[in-house]
């Protein structure tokens, strides 16, 4: 009787032996690279959607177009990372630092001369927009295997702002109360519309818009290369946004004072408060350790 509960103890311990051989064999490549992430590691997620339809169109007869590195849906335009502390448990973090100055012009007709030749002048219009969204929170990991499921919560801040400046060619006068004006908003055969105007926009300031958030999350990835994983992510979260008071400057020109003048129309602000879930499309994730 002894021997017999002596044999199944070795035959226990020789299965969970073999169990952990064949593990420890499944979680490293042929070369003895690790496909699970270690303390330490970095990562980079971004969208495997390109990826996975270029890789498609190449294996067809539709062509295949380049693809681009996008951010994840929950995330738009920011860049995301994480710091493991150890095989179970990371930091992450999404900055998104966006300031952007653009400037178009438009010939119109200068009013100031009178040549028999048609002169001409330019208008210009310069958009300026910030855009700043950090993000920080953790994540905890479970299982054994190549595939992995995590869990876990972060917060988010974003401050964004901008507007436009404009200026003319043609100014007013007392001679021009009304001058050729270019219509930033209207698109024309030869660039922007312009006419005759009394009155025109100088500057746009829109309001600050400040948000605070905070979501759970949860999602699955398989590691198909060492340290190069597909997944998904859903999460739940709320969120509140506040943009404050603009507004639109315009300017004219004031014959009873012979002088021009110019008057802020304000530009009502919003606010918003929501809870929702996130990347309700499926989107699947690319990940990459190092």
């Amino acid at each position: 009787m002894y021997k017999i509960i002596r044999m199944k103890k070795v035959i226990i311990f020789c299965l969970t032996l073999a169990s952990s051989v064949a593990l420890s064999q499944e979680l490293k490549s042929k070369k003895g690279e690790n496909y699970l992430p270690e303390a330490k590691d970095c990562a980079l997620q971004i969208d495997a959607v390109p990826f996975l339809d270029y890789t498609g169109k190449l294996l067809s007869n539709t062509g295949a177009s380049s693809p681009s590195i996008a951010s994840p849906a929950f995330a738009p335009f920011t860049i995301g990372g994480k710091y493991f502390t150890s095989n179970a448990f990371a930091y992450r973090a999404k900055l998104r630092i966006g300031a952007v100055s653009s400037t178009v012009k438009n010939s119109v007709i200068n009013n100031s001369k009178t040549t028999a030749d048609t002169v001409y002048t330019s208008d210009s219009r310069n958009i300026k927009n910030t855009n700043i969204t950090v993000s920080f929170g953790f994540e905890k990991r479970r299982g054994k295997t190549r595939l992995q499921g995590y869990y876990g919560a972060e917060g988010f801040l974003k401050i964004a702002g901008g507007g436009s400046k404009y200026s003319y060619g043609n100014s007013f006068t007392s001679d021009n109360p009304s001058v050729f004006t270019t219509d930033f908003n209207t698109i024309a055969a030869t660039g922007y519309a312009n006419s005759l105007q009394q009155s025109r926009i100088v500057q746009t300031k829109n309001g600050t818009t400040f948000g605070l958030g905070a979501r759970a999350f949860f999602g699955v990835e398989y590691f198909i290369f060492p340290k190069i994983s597909l997944g998904a992510e859903l999460g739940w979260g709320v969120s509140y946004m506040n943009t404050n008071d603009g507004f639109v400057k315009h300017e004219r020109w004031d014959n009873a004072n012979l002088t021009t003048v110019r008057k802020n129309t304000p530009l009502a602000g919003n606010s918003s408060f929501g809870v929702d879930t996130d990347n309700t499309g499926g989107q699947i994730l690319l990940s990459f350790h190092f």
